[in-house]
């Protein structure tokens, strides 16, 4: 096999079309992160003539003689045709050795297992055999990640749009949705000048930079590849369905109340007055707490945001979050579920929730992530994994001995 470099749009054009493909593979992607730290280069595998194996990879030097790289979800090749694997394998490690590499690290979109929501798995055996396949090949096979210990997640929830379905949510998630739509809450599209909105919401998690996300807007924004979403409070709004509210429910306890005077020793009659007393209470609570705001003049306010990259007909929730102090109003519900449907009414097939943890016992300490995430009734794919393409094999032990590789790889937020 021929290995040479090619240019950005042969690239893309062959991404495209890949099953593989994703924006991780994009020249979009290694032009960002070409801003900050690493090289973008692409490359091409070609047999008579053909173009048959691409990928994506950012170079760095770790010093003057010795280079690393990362093709963020691996090489766009046919895996399981281990004729071809091996030629590319044997073809790139000559290429790369020659230009002083100690290792390129992949982390293949290869669905190694298919989790359910309760963490019982069902196996891909050949994707199990691709494992020692890629071993025998010279792929060293990293330590699986339960967490978000390595480049990108192991445990990726997906929602098939075309099959989501209200009727098919859990009840209390359906509960939750009806009780949104009385929240004066809307979604708003955003643009490049709306991205400082969604950076206070997000910085919190995370070290990724405001100038990252305005970079990252730009260039994708080009390709029409990305949206900003914002859920905004309409306290007006909010204010007039509270008092429908107020209204319904004082009905409800008038009617409970004159029951209760009759009957003052029926325990079911009694606890239903107190449960209508505290909504009652509870509700006089929020009109009070909105009208602070709008005689504050405080009259709309961003309480959740999200920032959505589409690539074929799959769209990726790259980053969202939402202000923990209007938790009461559900905003990240809201979003997700408007999301859901926004892109399904747009005809995309697949959204990426964008990785949960591998942990799914109860004593998990990111449990309400991943609760939140499979809410959505997403299928889970568990990924191959991480492993590190060894080109070099004494560079490579003595960047591990000095941990040096440690070092590197101990801050990867922005890799996502």
């Amino acid at each position: 096999m021929v290995i040479k470099e090619i240019s950005k749009s042969e690239f893309d054009s062959f991404s495209k079309t890949h099953v593989l493909g994703s924006f991780f593979q994009s020249s979009t992607y290694g032009t960002l992160l070409g801003k900050y730290g690493y090289t973008d280069m692409y490359v091409g595998g070609y047999k008579n003539d053909k173009l048959v194996c691409a990928f994506m990879m950012l170079t760095k030097s770790i010093s003057i003689n010795v280079k690393y790289g990362y093709s963020p979800r691996g090489f766009l090749l046919d895996y399981f045709d281990n004729e071809l694997l091996t030629d590319f394998s044997l073809s790139i490690k000559k290429y790369f050795s020659k230009k002083g590499f100690a290792f390129i690290k992949i982390n293949p979109i290869i669905t190694l297992n298919i989790v359910n929501s309760d963490g019982t798995k069902t196996l891909n055996s050949l994707s199990n055999k691709l494992v020692v396949d890629l071993e025998n090949l010279g792929y060293k096979k990293l330590k699986d990640n339960v967490y978000f210990e390595s480049m990108l997640p192991k445990y990726n929830p997906i929602v098939n749009l075309k099959n989501f379905k209200y009727e098919l949510l859990d009840s209390k998630l359906q509960n939750k949705i009806s009780k949104i739509s009385t929240k004066g809450l809307n979604l708003i599209k955003g643009d490049f000048y709306n991205l400082n909105s969604l950076y206070e919401l997000t910085k919190r998690k995370d070290d990724i930079t405001s100038d990252f996300y305005k970079t990252m807007y730009k260039l994708f924004d080009e390709k029409n590849m990305i949206d900003l979403f914002l859920v905004e409070v309409d306290y007006h709004e909010y204010l007039l369905n509270l008092q429908d509210d107020y209204q319904t429910e004082a009905t409800i306890n008038e009617k409970i109340n004159r029951i209760f005077q009759m009957k003052p020793s029926d325990k079911n009659i009694y606890n239903e007055k107190m449960n209508s007393d505290r909504k009652l209470y509870e509700i006089n609570e929020e009109i009070s707490g909105v009208n602070k705001k709008i005689q504050a003049n405080v009259l709309k306010e961003i309480v959740a945001g999200a920032l959505v990259i589409k690539n074929n007909n799959v769209v990726y929730i790259h980053t969202s979050g939402f202000d923990k102090t209007f938790s009461k109003l559900l905003p990240n519900h809201f979003l997700h579920y408007n999301l859901i449907n926004h892109y399904k009414n747009e005809g995309f097939s697949f959204l990426d929730l964008n990785g949960i943890t591998g942990d799914f016992s109860k004593d998990n300490p990111y449990r309400g992530l991943n609760d939140f995430k499979l809410s959505w009734n997403p299928k889970v794919y568990e990924y191959i994994g991480e492993f590190d393409f060894i080109i070099n094999q004494t560079k490579y032990s003595l960047l591990w001995s000095t941990k040096m590789l440690h070092k590197e790889f101990e801050n990867k937020t922005f890799i996502r």
